[in-house]
């Protein structure tokens, strides 16, 4: 088997999970490292990449010279500088954390260059690899769930996290940073939003100079299909507390999420408690929990699509699309809740 060349740009944290992962797939060789602290990527050299890849302090020149396959792109949204879509335009596959950008402009620039050059581009998007979101996705699609109702999703932190987290022109705060991921879940069952009002404050962080974002958020979407969620987003919970939870209710089934790979169905066939209670039904109440590491499935399904077309789980439009979701609920936060039409 030929190896796939990997070229990493970016050589934080999230790509070292990224390398792990790569790293017990057969046939991987990760051969290019970039970051502009070139130090940073000869250490994760060695740490990651059995010091065997070309290091850069220059994005550019790892493409043009580093004879690659795919790219992971994990570096700050606001820090985009058109890496992707060079890296597009010289035919290589693209892994592109989340959120891919902080403007629409640039999400729809990349966008653009992906499906112009007809290269496989994964978004890290993690949660959509776990088995309780895989089960739920296939029922709506299956049409076992009925429609898709209702859902309340909660992102809960406490933490500084990176400066460039903390700084809007790079991280653009929780509600676009982080909390996409439940916005995204929320796409992913319910379809492409309507309309979203939201609202978002920093309401306990000022004591911080160089805490500029967003700590606590809310919104409300509509979807297309009908379907409302309720999402919202703190970095003012417990520390060391912090959780992802989220309840998505379908009309023939809820699903309780104790965390995005962690989860009870109750199959109730769209029967009332009136009707059960007269032995017109039943509730089924199924445990599903992920045994298998959902970045490692993230890399195996970016993998599988290039090596052999498999489907991949969150692609370009997904970027594209939930960002336009957060970024919408970002301005009407700013309007005090004005409605935002998608």
């Amino acid at each position: 088997m030929q190896p796939l060349r990997i070229g990493m740009i970016g050589t934080g944290w999230i790509n070292s999970t990224h390398a792990k992962s790569l790293n017990k797939i057969p046939g991987i060789e990760i051969a290019g490292l970039y970051n502009h602290h070139l130090a940073k990527a000869v250490k994760f050299n060695v740490d990651h990449a059995g010091g065997g890849a070309k290091c850069f302090d220059d994005w550019k020149a790892m493409l043009d010279t580093v004879p690659l396959d795919a790219v992971y792109v994990a570096i700050p949204p606001g820090a985009h500088d058109g890496e992707s879509e060079y890296a597009a335009a010289k035919g290589l596959h693209l892994m592109l954390e989340k959120p891919i950008a902080l403007t629409n402009d640039r999400a729809e620039s990349i966008g653009a260059a992906v499906r112009k050059a007809g290269v496989q581009c994964q978004i890290g998007h993690h949660m959509r690899h776990s088995a309780a979101v895989i089960k739920l996705k296939q029922m709506i699609d299956d049409g076992s769930a009925g429609n898709a109702l209702f859902m309340q999703g909660r992102f809960f932190t406490n933490g500084l996290f990176p400066k460039w987290w903390r700084d809007p022109k790079l991280g653009g705060g929780q509600l676009i940073e982080q909390s996409i991921h439940i916005y995204d879940l929320a796409r992913h069952f319910f379809g492409e939003a309507q309309t979203i009002t939201a609202f978002a404050d920093n309401l306990n962080h000022q004591r911080f100079d160089d805490y500029k974002v967003d700590d606590v958020s809310a919104a409300t979407v509509r979807f297309k299909n009908g379907g409302i969620a309720s999402l919202c987003a703190s970095n003012c919970a417990a520390p060391n507390d912090g959780s992802i939870t989220f309840t998505v209710q379908c009309q023939n089934v809820a699903v309780d999420f104790r965390g995005f790979d962690d989860a009870t169905f109750h199959i109730h066939n769209n029967k009332t408690s009136e009707e059960i209670g007269r032995g017109e039904g039943k509730v089924e109440r199924v445990d599903v929990k992920s045994d298998k590491n959902v970045y490692d499935e993230l890399s195996a399904n970016f993998v599988n699509a290039i090596r052999d077309g498999t489907p991949l789980r969150s692609g370009i439009d997904d970027g594209v699309n939930s960002l336009r979701l957060v970024l919408a609920a970002a301005t009407s936060a700013k309007q005090n809740g004005a409605p935002q039409s998608l």
